[in-house]
């Protein structure tokens, strides 16, 4: 704010003087708010804010069909990985890994899983191992006895299945390299109640899985071992 000019002169003889005073003392030629050459302004010699780091690039997996290779028959060539820009498979475990089956759409939903603890976390970003299932083409399928199940194909009621045995194979590869680990074959060992669905839209053509258990036992080396 502005100083008030007073109106009796000898009074603006003392203001003046003290006006020369208070500039001398302060250094500046008039009010006491002005700055002398070289002052710095209040915010200057503070440091800019700290800028937020971009995010990290997303990381490419790889959909099941390119590092299963689900073709017949099966090429390792094929092979890519499925997290290029991913964790090593070393060191302790566990060694998180996902799971890949080669077989009808919703074939997610039924045995073998991994056992709780063995996925990785929701953006896939620490996989170490993946897991694919090949069906074995070569045994030789039996019947192993009925089941029936609701649906079948459209308006044709209830329906009744042979369910035939099976093997599979798996292979066990890195998922920052596409390197093969393991390989192994395990029988499937559902009962014919256990392998026959509740309920389907289309004609069931069933064969006995594999149990969560018995693929956990062959893969527990591997994903919970050290590396």
């Amino acid at each position: 704010m502005g100083r008030v000019r007073r109106g009796v002169a000898g009074l603006v003889l003392v203001v003046v003087a003290g006006l020369a005073g208070s500039a001398a003392c302060s250094g500046g030629d008039g009010g006491g708010d002005a700055k002398g050459p070289g002052d710095a302004s209040p915010t200057s010699s503070h440091d800019p804010l700290p800028r937020t780091p971009p995010p990290p690039a997303r990381q490419t997996v790889r959909s099941s069909e390119e590092v299963c290779d689900f073709t017949e028959p099966f090429e390792a060539g094929k092979v890519k990985a499925y997290l290029p820009e991913g964790p090593a498979y070393g060191g302790p475990g566990p060694h998180p890994a996902v799971l890949f089956k080669d077989e009808v759409p919703g074939a997610e939903s039924e045995p073998p899983y991994l056992p709780d603890g063995w996925e990785p976390a929701y953006d896939n970003h620490d996989t170490q191992l993946v897991v694919c299932q090949y069906d074995d083409w070569e045994h030789p399928s039996r019947t192993v006895g009925t089941c029936t199940y609701l649906g079948g194909a459209n308006n044709t009621g209830d329906g009744e299945v042979d369910v035939q045995s099976a093997r599979y194979i798996y292979r066990v590869f890195e998922a920052a390299t596409g390197e093969q680990v393991a390989t192994f074959a395990l029988d499937g060992t559902t009962s014919p109640e256990e392998t026959c669905p509740d309920s389907t839209l289309y004609i069931a053509d069933d064969f006995q899985l594999v149990t969560t258990e018995a693929l956990a036992d062959k893969l527990r080396p591997y994903v919970t071992g050290r590396r």
